[in-house]
């Protein structure tokens, strides 16, 4: 399929778009696009709405974007430290190569060292930067789940998305995904003169996570540990923060009183 110099150039497992984008002599894999547009969605978020809750605000907004940047660089050169020789071997496959799971833990490792390291020096209040962080992560969330389309379990439904073939359908994972982050944003949107005390930290982990948990259940099986899959189990552990959290604001609360 051509539009103008713009090329598809390979086919895509999923419904949207191919594995491979391609402008003119440029071409960038999907799911590299996906985390880039995610990241910088989740700077901009994070940077609009910090104007409206203070000078914290701005400096814990300066934090995500290097944390972002730190995300992605390791994300996509991560690959070297576990295989050095790939520098002098294929030294063209630094590029072309993206990180995967272990790469993506690496970078969120490095990303909150560096965060807990700036956010003890600049004395930046924790709760101001949970809030901004969730709210840019949802935005994030959308975009990627946008544009890294993915599909789960066969379904007769009228809404699932076509693979292959015309006869068969499947549910739209990441349509659902974006049903969800947009319902925790308008919730966040009716919180909004909450931001900085951590309410919307806690309304993006508990409800996040609850949906999630709910999307996981229409995925093509997978491999689970100790009866859940690992998507799963991210979601759990959102649910968890959330409830951990509450917990904690409520007896604060409590001895103030």
């Amino acid at each position: 399929m051509q539009w103008k110099s713009f090329t598809y150039t390979s086919e895509t497992e999923w419904y949207g778009l191919p594995a491979q984008l391609s402008w003119g002599p440029f071409t960038i894999q999907t799911s590299l696009l996906a985390v880039i547009a995610a990241c910088a969605a989740l700077i901009v978020a994070v940077r609009l709405v910090s104007r409206f809750y203070g000078p914290a605000a701005k400096e814990a907004a300066e934090l995500v974007q290097n944390a972002a940047f730190i995300v992605l660089l390791v994300w996509k050169f991560g690959h070297v430290l576990f295989a050095p020789s790939v520098i002098w071997d294929r030294p063209l496959a630094i590029f072309i190569l993206n990180g995967g799971t272990r790469e993506a833990l690496l970078a969120a490792a490095a990303a909150a060292v560096y965060l807990v390291v700036s956010i003890r020096r600049k004395g930046i209040p924790l709760r101001i930067f949970l809030d901004l962080v969730s709210f840019g992560t949802i935005v994030a969330v959308i975009v990627y789940a946008a544009i890294d389309w993915r599909a789960g379990e066969a379904t007769t439904k009228p809404w699932g998305i076509v693979v292959s073939s015309p006869e068969f359908r499947y549910h739209p994972i990441s349509g659902y995904t974006i049903i969800v982050a947009l319902a925790v944003l308008m919730l966040l949107g009716f919180r909004r003169g909450k931001a900085g005390t951590g309410e919307w930290f806690r309304i993006a982990t508990l409800y996040m996570g609850a949906g999630l948990l709910l999307v996981s259940f229409w995925e093509v099986p997978a491999p689970t540990v100790l009866l859940f899959t690992a998507y799963q189990w991210r979601a759990l552990a959102l649910v968890a923060a959330g409830i951990i959290f509450s917990a904690g604001a409520h007896t604060k609360t409590t001895f103030q009183h």
